[in-house]
């Protein structure tokens, strides 16, 4: 009877492994890695470049203040040049991210030649958020990079952009008469960066 039991056992072990199995292939990519993230990628409290700051700033242009970021916002009010507000939070929005082709092999990220990788926001300093082989890299230094115009490698350069993604950076404002909304930014503000001053 005991052989029995551990027979059966042994079978429901085994059953329950290969299900296992089954759905972690099911939702893995080639070669076993993970799916790339699901689209767009929100990074919130997004500041995305050096120097960033939140704060005191004026608009350089005519602007749309928004309900929201999302996609079910609707318009508050309008920016006109000159118009000070003060710039609370952003939200960075990767749509598509950029397209790198490696063109050497990069073992300090484990990457060969003809390995895809995928950056998402630009943190600033030649550093990013970059996916590569199933595995997010937060804040990588990115100097291997060439750009689609030939700018960008500062050293070792490895790797170029073959496709740029569409990015959005929201945000959150709070204008001199207490409205607060959300304008979406395109070299359309003054004071965003203290490096500038």
């Amino acid at each position: 009877m005991r052989i029995m039991i551990s027979r059966f056992l042994c079978v429901m072990f085994m059953a329950t492994l290969a299900v296992a199995q089954q759905s972690t292939a099911h939702n893995a990519g080639p070669e076993g890695s993970i799916a790339e993230p699901a689209l767009p990628v929100i990074d919130e409290q997004a500041c995305p470049f050096e120097g960033c700051r939140f704060g005191s700033w004026k608009a350089s242009k005519r602007s749309t203040v928004y309900s929201s970021w999302q996609n079910d916002r609707r318009e508050l009010a309008k920016l006109t040049p000159g118009q000070e507000v003060t710039a609370l939070t952003g939200v960075h929005i990767t749509r598509s991210p950029d397209h790198i082709l490696v063109k050497r092999d990069l073992p300090r990220l484990g990457l060969q030649a003809g390995d895809i990788v995928l950056r998402y926001m630009y943190v600033g300093e030649g550093f990013a958020n970059i996916w590569a082989k199933g595995a997010w890299h937060k804040e990588e230094d990115c100097s291997f990079i060439t750009e689609k115009n030939g700018d960008g490698c500062a050293r070792d350069c490895a790797a170029i952009v073959t496709e740029e993604g569409v990015k959005e950076w929201w945000v959150k404002i709070k204008t001199s008469d207490d409205k607060i909304g959300w304008v979406l930014v395109s070299n359309n503000f003054q004071g965003m960066d203290v490096l500038a001053e």
